[in-house]
């Protein structure tokens, strides 16, 4: 009976909106299917000279606690396409793989809504699809701390990490044309952005990409952050350029953007 009701329900709903509800769920399922086959293809790219032929009847691994597996195999293990150990930094790489697979597909279903209702504001959405790569790299930085052990520069991966995640927030807000593109909504991704870009180019741009000492990865991962924070200063200021007189940036506006990217640089500093 149950299953008569939600079966009449469905005959009953407009097809259109069956078809708008499908579509948000498959363009959301895309992101989190797509991006990480193609993050390994790049890293193929740059180091495929690292690469090595795997002999999947003599190759053995003596790290693996083999706990999920039970009493089907136990000790020094053989071949597998994935090992994962039953510890605390499983469960921590685990928890933020689930969590940002979830918030890349709500974003982008919501996203997705927003340009079929024609209510999207497509220089937003340009700022969000810049910022992917940030987010996805940050979620890489993390796996491999937890994965490996090795926490250095934790701290600052952290202050940028959490930064990025306030600004595409707003950002993600005011990819909705019904949202007003007030100071105080645009300003904050400004000063993030600005935050970033000092930072970059007194450290790891300025060496990797200035002073061309760095590996063609590290060139290619510098510009793509540097190309994305221009943008989240250039495009939001040229919005607020053409606002009226009433909601541009007042001088009181740019002393609290000086002031907070001076403390946000000494974070930086201090991490």
């Amino acid at each position: 009976m149950l299953g008569n009701d939600i079966t009449n329900k469905l005959l009953k709903t407009n097809p259109y909106s069956l078809v708008f509800s499908f579509s948000l769920v498959l363009i959301g399922c895309l992101g989190p299917m797509l991006i990480p086959p193609l993050h390994i293809s790049v890293v193929y790219y740059f180091w495929s000279n690292y690469n090595r032929a795997i002999n999947k009847h003599l190759c053995s691994c003596s790290c693996w606690d083999s706990i999920f597996k039970g009493p089907y195999e136990s000790g020094v293990a053989s071949y597998k396409h994935v090992y994962f150990n039953s510890t605390s930094n499983s469960f921590k790489i685990w928890t933020l793989t689930v969590t940002c697979i979830i918030l890349l597909y709500e974003s982008t279903r919501r996203l997705t809504k927003l340009v079929l209702q024609k209510r999207v504001r497509y220089s937003m959405t340009l700022l969000f699809v810049s910022s992917m790569f940030s987010h996805y790299y940050s979620w890489w930085m993390f796996f491999n701390y937890w994965n490996d052990e090795y926490y250095f520069q934790w701290y600052h991966q952290v202050f940028f990490s959490v930064t990025e995640v306030v600004s595409s927030a707003q950002v993600l807000l005011l990819a909705d044309r019904q949202v007003g593109l007030t100071v105080a909504r645009t300003l904050p991704v400004v000063t993030i952005a600005f935050i970033h870009i000092l930072a970059s180019c007194s450290d790891q741009f300025f060496h990797n990409v200035l002073q061309g000492e760095g590996y063609s990865y590290q060139v290619v991962r510098d510009i793509g952050f540097m190309i994305s924070d221009l943008l989240h200063v250039m495009i939001p200021l040229w919005h607020l350029k053409n606002q009226k007189q009433t909601n541009r940036i007042q001088n009181r506006d740019w002393i609290y953007f000086f002031l907070t990217v001076i403390m946000g640089l000494m974070v930086v500093y201090f991490l």
